[in-house]
This record gives structure tokens, sequence and C-alpha cells, in this order.
């Protein structure tokens, strides 16, 4: 499900990002392996099968991440996207992750 790549930056994210951010946005499929690994929420997984809700992560991460009015009304404040965020509400903290700004 995960690469090291990907549980490299879920380790940065559990001893970097504070526990103001605690929601966060991925490519559905790693949600479980996200959870369990930084002990943060996610706005999505996929258990048995993709359901509405995964493809509309999915949807966001493919068109960059430039809705934020998404992030806000589901309360995520953590991007993990393995394609380029353009959105000026995200900071980049670290290669794929981006932290919403308030």
């Amino acid at each position: 499900m995960i690469d090291e790549q990907d549980y490299e930056a879920f380790e940065w994210i559990k001893n970097n990002v504070g526990p103001e951010y605690m929601k966060a946005i991925l490519e559905p499929w790693k949600g479980a392996a996200f959870t369990a690994i930084t002990g943060k929420n996610v706005h999505t997984w996929i258990l048995g099968y993709p359901l509405p809700k995964d493809v509309e992560a999915r949807e966001f991460l493919s068109s960059n991440c430039t809705d934020t009015a998404f992030l806000r009304e589901n309360g995520i404040s953590i991007v993990y996207a393995e394609n380029e965020c353009n959105n000026p509400s995200l900071k980049k903290v670290r290669e794929h992750v981006y932290l919403l700004e308030e």
C-alpha cells in the first residue's frame, strides 16, 4: 500500500506536524497506514472497495488541490499529494506534504 517514501513522510508528519493539524487528505488506499503511523485522522480511506467519498478525494488531489472551500468544509488541514498542489492557502512543508494556512 505504501512505499519507503510514504513511510518516511508519514514519520516526518508524526514528528513535525503539531496537534492543531489533525485531519489529512491523501490517496485513499494509503489512509489506513497514514493513520497508523501518524496518529492523525484522514478524510477517507478504502477498506474494501472505493466509495463516493474516495472518488471525491481523488478528484481533489488530481485537480492540484485547488479547492480550499472543500478543505475547510471537511476540516482538513494536511494534504499529502503525489502531484504538486497549486493552492496559495497551502504551504509546502516537505516533499508531498502541505499544510492549510488559516
